[in-house]
C-alpha cells in the first residue's frame, strides 16, 4: 500500500497543532496528564512523518517501522492521561460513588497501560531486528498483538467502571434525591445545582455554578475513551490478519479508525482541558494515598472526627458536610438521614451539632434497705457544639 501524500501530511500539520496546544496547556498545572498528551502528539507527528516519507518508497523499512511503531503505541500514553482523570472525578465527587479508592484506579490502569507499553515495544523491536536480518516476522507480530489485546482488556475494565461512575453521580444520585425507586427520564431535568448536596462538599465551589469546562468535561472524556477503545480493536484486528491482510493494505480502514478516531479523541480532551475543568492554575486536587476513611489504629478513646475533620470540609453544605466526613461505607445511609435537613443555598453562617453518646452509669444507692432512686441505667447523650 502506497500511503496517500496530502492525507499524510495533513494529519502532520494537524497532529503539530494539537501538539502545540498541549504545550501551551501545561500552564494548567495537570503535568502528567500533559506529559502523556504530549508523548501521543509527538509519537503520532512522527508516525505520520514516516507514512509520508513511505509514499516515495514502499520498500523502505526505517519509515515502516517509525509508522508502525508510533502510531500503535500512542494511544498508551493517551490513556494514560485519562485514566488519572477518574481519580481525580471521584476525589471532586466523593469516593463513595467508585467501586475503589480514587488512588487505586490510577495504579491499576496506569501500571496495565506501562506493562502493555513494554510487550508491545518488545514486539516492534523483535519484528524490526527480524526484518534487519530478512527473517520471519511472526514471533515480534504475536507479541505485539499480545501488548493490544492488554491494552484494549484493560480499556473494557475501565469502561465498565467509567459508566459505572457515570451512573452513580447522575441516575443514582436523582434517584435518591426525588425518592423514587426507579430511573425515568424526566429525572434528568433535575439541575445539577439541585443535587449537589449529595456531592462532596469541599469542591462544591468547582461544579456550583456550572462551569461549561467542567460541565461537559465527562462527555468529552466519555467520547474520547469510546473512539480510543475503537481505534484500539481496529489495531488488534488489523495486526491478528497479518502484515498483508485487508485491513492494513486498505488505508481507508486506517484513516476513519485510526486517524480520525485518535484526532477526535485528542480534540476532545484539547478543549476540554483537565486543567480548565479542575481550574488547574488556582486549585490543586491531591489524590488520597490511602482509602482516607479506613479504621484507625489509633487508641479507641480517639474519635473518627480527631483526624478526618479538615477546616476545608466545613462548607456551608448543611448536613451532608457530616455525612462527607464520617463517611466510607455509611455514605449512602447519611445521605438520607436528618442531617440533610438543610438547604446550602439558605444559609451562610451554621452551627453543627454531633450527637455524642457515652455511658452513664445511673443507678444510685443511699447505702440503706431503702429502694434505689428511680433512675435507670441507662444512656444519656449530650451536644458537643462546634462552629465554621
Amino acid at each position: 500500500m502506497t500511503p496517500n501524500l496530502a492525507f499524510n501530511i495533513c494529519m502532520i500539520v494537524i497532529w503539530g497543532i494539537l501538539l502545540a496546544c498541549q504545550i501551551v496547556q501545561v500552564i494548567y498545572k495537570q503535568y502528567w496528564f500533559s506529559t502523556a498528551f504530549i508523548c501521543t502528539g509527538i509519537l503520532e507527528v512522527l508516525g505520520y512523518i514516516g507514512r509520508t516519507w513511505s509514499h516515495s518508497d514502499t520498500s523502505l523499512m526505517d519509515p515502516f517501522l517509525l509508522n508502525m511503531i508510533c502510531l500503535t503505541i500512542a494511544p498508551v500514553f493517551t490513556m494514560g492521561g485519562i485514566y488519572y482523570q477518574l481519580a481525580k472525578l471521584l476525589e471532586v465527587y466523593g469516593a463513595k460513588f467508585g467501586q475503589w479508592p480514587p488512588i487505586i484506579y490510577s495504579y491499576v490502569f496506569i501500571a496495565s497501560d506501562i506493562v502493555s507499553l513494554a510487550i508491545q515495544a518488545a514486539g516492534g523491536g523483535t519484528a524490526g531486528m527480524a526484518v534487519a536480518d530478512k527473517k520471519g516476522t511472526k514471533e515480534g507480530t504475536h507479541i505485539f498483538v499480545a501488548g493490544l489485546a492488554l491494552q484494549v482488556f484493560s480499556m473494557l475494565v475501565f469502561m465498565f467502571l467509567w459508566f459505572h461512575f457515570l451512573y452513580q453521580i447522575f441516575i443514582k444520585t436523582r434517584i435518591q434525591h426525588a425518592k423514587v425507586s426507579k430511573f425515568s427520564w424526566s429525572l434528568l431535568k433535575i439541575p445539577s445545582e439541585e443535587i449537589d448536596y449529595l456531592y462532596k462538599p469541599k469542591y462544591r465551589n468547582m461544579r456550583v455554578p456550572s462551569r461549561i469546562p467542567f460541565k461537559y468535561f465527562t462527555l468529552a472524556m466519555t467520547g474520547a475513551v469510546l473512539t480510543i477503545f475503537t481505534r484500539c480493536v481496529y489495531r488488534l484486528a488489523e495486526l491478528a490478519e497479518g502484515w498483508e491482510g485487508n485491513l492494513i493494505t486498505h488505508e481507508w480502514y486506517f484513516i476513519i479508525l485510526d486517524a480520525v478516531m485518535m484526532s477526535i479523541a485528542t480534540i476532545c480532551m484539547t478543549v476540554f482541558h483537565p486543567g480548565m475543568a479542575f481550574e488547574g492554575r488556582t486549585q490543586s486536587i491531591p489524590i488520597a494515598k490511602t482509602h482516607k476513611f479506613r479504621k484507625s489504629k489509633k487508641k479507641s478513646s480517639e474519635t473518627a472526627f480527631d483526624h478526618d475533620i479538615e477546616a476545608g470540609d466545613l462548607n456551608t453544605n448543611g448536613g451532608s458536610d457530616l455525612a462527607d466526613l464520617v463517611g466510607g461505607q455509611d455514605d449512602d445511609d447519611l445521605d438520607n438521614s436528618s442531617w440533610n435537613n438543610t438547604d446550602s443555598n439558605e444559609k451562610t453562617d451554621t452551627n453543627y451539632a454531633i450527637p455524642i453518646v457515652e455511658d452513664n452509669k445511673t443507678a444510685v444507692s443511699d447505702g440503706s434497705n431503702n429502694v434505689s432512686n428511680n433512675k435507670q441505667s441507662g444512656l444519656k447523650s449530650k451536644l458537643w457544639p462546634f462552629n465554621k
